[in-house]
């Protein structure tokens, strides 16, 4: 029975177990070679009866749910797009990996032309809250923003300069386009393969100045109820906050001591609040904001023993109803408060 690596973020079948990756480096994950597939590797499931979908065999480690926990709209979503996905009559469990894996490395070392919502529809404020977070935290580092498409999948050529770039089973450009073509025609009926939200579902930052926000995560928070103009900001900001982190981890890293992916999620959470409530940041009103501690609400998960938990939806909410409290106290003053000063000030919220 053969093993199959996945990625942070991909759903238990039957469980509900999907938790949306925000890697901020801080969680390692190993690599393994399946054939033509390398993938990076947080859970090991060993077998899936794609019939009931059901797990058959052991996992490295098996989230618990917290049984006092809601499981949000925006959660049971995820579960719906991705039973949908493998209900396809078209789904092969190792090219939608193979797909994935592609993709988030693709978009991580992409540098290029990019466009922000499927359409282009968030580019103007895409350029527009860059300009007022660069403003705002004046962090020393460049920062830029990758947008993730499904339709980059469906693009022969750029499929083809991912199958080259990262699968060490293709020798060149020749056999990549070839591969690529395959991969097309074979799914081309497929109403899911690669239009499913699974294909371009990440939002993350690196130490490089990379941010990424995918069309799926953005579609999903939209149809959970959260304005598609509030879910990009509030994702770009929540992932600015961890380019903070970076730049200051020496001397922040000693504050993480227990929970520490944790903690540092909540204080994205509590920094984007802060940011979008502020009046030198985006300047949201009373109803905005709401919208945005819907989202942190929503994107909250039950599963408190997993090393990649983010905070619970009740935990998340707190985070960025706080650093919209300390924004409004500020209305007065101003000007806003320096990184450390917003990290000292989450530090004392918990």
């Amino acid at each position: 029975m053969k093993a199959l690596k996945i990625s942070s973020g991909i759903l238990f079948l039957g469980l509900s177990l999907f938790q949306v990756s925000c890697s901020s480096e801080t969680i390692k994950t190993k690599t393994e070679s399946k054939g033509n597939i390398t993938t990076s590797a947080e859970f090991e499931i060993r077998g899936i009866d794609l019939n009931s979908y059901e797990i058959l065999a052991e996992i490295e480690y098996l989230p618990v749910k917290n049984s006092t926990c809601e499981i949000t709209s925006f959660q049971n979503l995820l579960q719906k797009n991705f039973e949908i996905l493998i209900q396809d009559p078209y789904f092969d469990i190792d090219i939608a990996f193979y797909l994935r894996d592609l993709h988030r490395k693709y978009v991580t070392h992409y540098i290029g032309p990019n466009y922000y919502g499927s359409d282009g529809q968030y580019n103007h404020l895409e350029a527009k809250r860059l300009r007022e977070l660069q403003k705002f935290w004046q962090l020393d580092r460049q920062i830029y923003l990758n947008g993730q498409h499904t339709a980059t999948l469906e693009d022969p050529k750029q499929l083809a300069d991912m199958i080259e770039s990262f699968d060490r089973s293709i020798r060149n450009a020749t056999e990549a386009r070839i591969k690529a073509l395959q991969i097309i025609e074979a799914y081309e009926k497929s109403r899911q393969i690669p239009e499913n939200t699974f294909f371009a579902l990440d939002a993350f930052t690196r130490s490089n100045g990379l941010l990424v926000i995918s069309d799926g995560i953005l579609q999903l928070l939209e149809e959970s109820g959260i304005p598609g103009e509030i879910a990009f900001s509030g994702l770009l900001a929540h992932e600015w906050w961890h380019q903070a982190q970076f730049e200051y981890n020496l001397q922040w890293e000693n504050d993480y001591t227990e929970n520490p992916e944790l903690l540092r999620e909540l204080e994205a959470d509590f920094a984007a609040a802060y940011f979008l409530g502020h009046k030198r940041g985006a300047t949201y009103n009373w109803k905005r904001i709401e919208s945005f501690f819907d989202m942190t609400y929503n994107s909250g998960d039950c599963f408190t023993e997993s090393p990649g938990h983010h905070g619970t939806p009740a935990q998340r909410l707190k985070a960025a109803q706080s650093g919209f409290a300390l924004a409004y106290s500020e209305k007065k003053k101003g000007k806003p408060g320096k990184p450390l000063e917003i990290h000292t000030a989450f530090l004392q919220s918990m």
